[in-house]
């Protein structure tokens, strides 16, 4: 080591302090919310929690067996019934291609009287379920007094008392809670189910229940059409007195007002007067038509234009004179370009063609007369069936006023009458109801009494049981673990502490008793053993001695490599292992880190600082009556306080007797020296200090070193204490090289690949 680190270690003053001081730990909050969950540390957590885990599992468990084992078998016995639609009365043809059709309104109403009160009293009023004991309990201090029935007693027309209305309301409520009506899904099917301890009375009471409900939906059937037939007879004789009535009124005020009405051929009636209008109408409109024609020919007539007249071709004789008057023109022609006018045969064919021009020319005479007297006599009958048609029409207009009450008092007769045929068809069709006996509702599957018990299921209770149990001890390991706010893991403290994990040091199990201890336990263990209750016990007997101490000759060796790599340069030469609080196996640390740096060849000198609870000379079984005390208090030869311990390098300086102001010996100008000197001599210094918290010793020594170890209990030291002390160390100035957790499980999945105690020192 050079002169300047010599400075920096054994100056303690406050410029020396400030340029070794270490940033203040950042809160251990600020990472924890940041935590993602880890399937192994669920695992670690229920592993370590499994005694209470199993204890809750096994009290649900056997509260569970013991409740099922006391519960009565209850038997369950099921009819299927089918719905059928509302009205099955006789099927037409055009039902039967139609597709049915139920609506879920009347299948839920139903499903509502099956489970109703009227129909569950009838069925305990046919079985006398009131009587049996199942239904009727005596009252208790559980369930309270016993209730009478709710209602008073009904009484019918005839002063008779119904069974039903006496049920007591408790019978009620258990026989209904028993009940189930479970519908199937996409059809008119329900399941019917009933619960007792008798599986005949399961069966019985199901079956009863199928017929009272179909035998009730008869009845209410038969009681609607009986009042409906009583009412549509009420009806019918009304409405027929009324229809009598109404029809006598037409016809009186028919023939007060002198209409006669005649049948159509469509069916209808219709007023004489108005049949002969629309007569004279439709002979007027053929008369206008036919004057029409015969006016067009004689317009031609007037014009002189006989060849157009539809007559002229229609007269046969006509027809010859002209052709035979072409005929003789066409001749005449013929000779007058050969001979002169005067030639006989000219004079003879003109005198033929003269002829029949006289004849041809009477001839048209005669039609033209004839078309206008046709033409006259159809312009006099069109006069005639127009003066005939009005006339007509004022006698239809005074029938017509007359016709208006008369339409009103035919519409009150014809709808009394289309009334009345409608009542008689309903009550006809009412009587034919009444006289069928069918139901829409019939049993598929009868009850019949079950072989098997429905419940208590025990296989199901019971694995509910376990898993419930299994649930709630899981629930409450965490809890507990969660409640437990301290350190288990080396990665609890670097996520929580931002500070290195040096070593997880585990708790061994004695080979005698199986009991967890530390190892000075088991260092004193075996040291009574080899070496009496005063012996020096060697080091590899307390951690390697034994191949059941593998673990910790492992941690511990995983310490000392920490140790020796944690600065860059060279390893820190003096050590300072302290903790939080007591208990927390810092001494034990302290101790068998010294021994593992021993180990290496090295001469390494192990101080108890802790002057307020001295306990290394009891690890190394030395005497205290002198030691580090005794050299702070004035004596200046400290080499001849120390204890020597195998393997050979290995000095102890015990604390000596306990002073009564450890603080103020320990911040004294001797505790530097002595650091200083054995630095000289000794490769490596370690020193046993009290805790950190409520303390001044520890903050003392810490600005003495080159590193110091903060040792953890594993599941003992809160987490806050954890981090004061932490905070205090560097506070003070020192520099902290990391974290040493203590007890840690030494079954847990860290050393998994290292040595486990049941192996005999032989890697897993």
């Amino acid at each position: 080591m050079d002169q300047e680190t010599k400075i920096s270690l054994y100056d303690t003053g406050p410029a020396a302090i400030a340029k070794r001081r270490a940033p203040a730990p950042p809160s251990f909050e600020v990472d924890e919310t940041e935590k993602v969950p880890d399937l192994v540390e669920y695992g670690r957590v229920i592993k370590k929690r499994r005694a209470t885990i199993l204890t809750i599992a096994f009290v649900v468990f056997t509260i569970g067996l013991f409740a099922t084992l006391k519960e009565k078998p209850v038997y369950r016995a099921r009819v299927l019934v089918e719905i059928q639609k509302e009205n099955p009365d006789i099927p037409t043809l055009q039902e039967l291609f139609q597709v049915e059709s139920i609506s879920d309104t009347y299948l839920e109403t139903q499903y509502r009287i099956l489970k109703s009160e009227n129909l569950a009293r009838r069925v305990i009023a046919d079985l006398k379920l009131d009587r049996l004991a199942e239904f009727n309990q005596p009252a208790s201090w559980w369930n309270g007094p016993k209730q009478e029935a709710s209602l008073s007693p009904a009484v019918d027309a005839e002063g008779n008392v119904s069974p039903e209305s006496v049920i007591d309301n408790e019978v009620l409520k258990k026989f209904q809670d028993r009940l189930d009506v479970e519908p199937l899904k996409r059809s008119r099917l329900v399941e019917v189910s009933f619960e007792s301890n008798d599986r005949n009375l399961a069966a019985q009471a199901v079956n009863t229940l199928a017929a009272t409900y179909i035998q009730q939906n008869l009845e209410a059937r038969w009681q609607a059409s009986q009042k409906a037939s009583e009412w549509l007879s009420q009806q019918l004789l009304g409405m027929k007195s009324k229809l009598e009535k109404s029809e006598d009124d037409l016809q009186q005020y028919a023939r007060d007002n002198g209409l006669l009405f005649l049948e159509t051929d469509k069916g209808t009636s219709e007023n004489i007067v108005t049949q002969r209008l629309r007569q004279l109408q439709e002979e007027l409109t053929k008369s206008q038509a036919d004057r029409y024609e015969k006016e067009s020919l004689y317009l031609l007539v007037q014009q002189g234009d006989f060849a157009s007249l539809p007559g002229v071709f229609n007269n046969k004789l006509m027809q010859d004179l002209t052709e035979k008057l072409a005929e003789l023109e066409r001749e005449r022609s013929r000779l007058s370009s050969i001979f002169n006018p005067d030639y006989p045969q000219v004079k003879e064919i003109q005198s033929q063609i003269d002829e029949a021009q006289t004849t041809l020319s009477g001839e048209r005479e005669r039609a033209a007369k004839a078309i206008t007297n046709d033409y006259r006599a159809s312009v006099e009958r069109e006069n005639m069936l127009q003066q005939a048609f009005k006339d007509q029409q004022r006698d239809a207009d005074l029938i017509a006023e007359k016709s208006v009450q008369y339409n009103i008092l035919k519409r009150e007769a014809d709808t009394n009458k289309q009334l009345y045929v409608g009542l008689l068809e309903k009550l006809k069709e009412t009587g034919v109801s009444t006289s069928m006996k069918a139901t829409n509702i019939r049993v598929i599957d009868p009850a019949y009494p079950p072989k098997k018990p429905d419940s208590p299921r025990i296989p199901l209770n019971l694995s509910l049981s376990l898993l419930l149990g299994l649930s709630l001890g899981i629930g409450a390991a965490f809890l507990q673990e969660h409640l437990d706010n301290s350190f288990k893991t080396a990665g609890e403290i670097e996520r929580f502490l931002q500070l290195p994990a040096l070593a997880s040091v585990p708790a061994i199990a004695s080979s005698t008793n199986g009991n967890g201890h530390g190892l000075y336990a088991r260092a004193r263990h075996l040291a009574n053993e080899k070496y009496g209750s005063n012996g020096i016990v060697p080091s590899w007997n307390r951690i390697e001695g034994n191949g059941q101490n593998t673990p910790l000759a492992e941690a511990f060796h995983e310490l000392r490599t920490s140790v020796l790599l944690s600065t860059a340069k060279h390893p820190p030469r003096t050590l300072l292992v302290t903790s939080a609080k007591g208990g927390e196996g810092k001494t034990t640390v302290a101790a068998n880190l010294a021994v593992s740096l021993a180990q290496l060849g090295e001469k390494v000198l192990l101080i108890d600082a802790d002057l307020r609870r001295p306990s290394l000379h009891k690890f190394f079984g030395v005497p205290n009556t002198s030691g580090l005390v005794n050299f702070l208090t004035g004596n200046p030869d400290w080499q001849s306080l120390l204890s020597q311990a195998a393997p050979i390098g290995l000095s102890v300086l015990p604390s000596g007797p306990v002073p009564p102001n450890p603080a103020d010996l320990l911040s004294s100008d001797y505790m530097p020296v002595l650091i200083r000197e054995a630095s000289k001599e000794y490769k490596f210094v370690v020193l046993d200090s009290p805790p950190l918290l409520n303390l001044a010793d520890s903050r003392v020594l810490a600005t003495l070193v080159d590193g110091v170890i903060l040792v953890v209990g594993g599941g003992i030291t809160p987490r806050e204490l954890v981090h004061r002390a932490y905070a205090s160390a560097v506070d003070a100035g020192s520099h902290v090289l990391g974290a040493t957790i203590n007890f840690a499980d030494a079954k847990s999945d860290y050393y998994s690949y290292g040595y486990h105690p049941e192996n005999n020192g032989h890697k897993g």
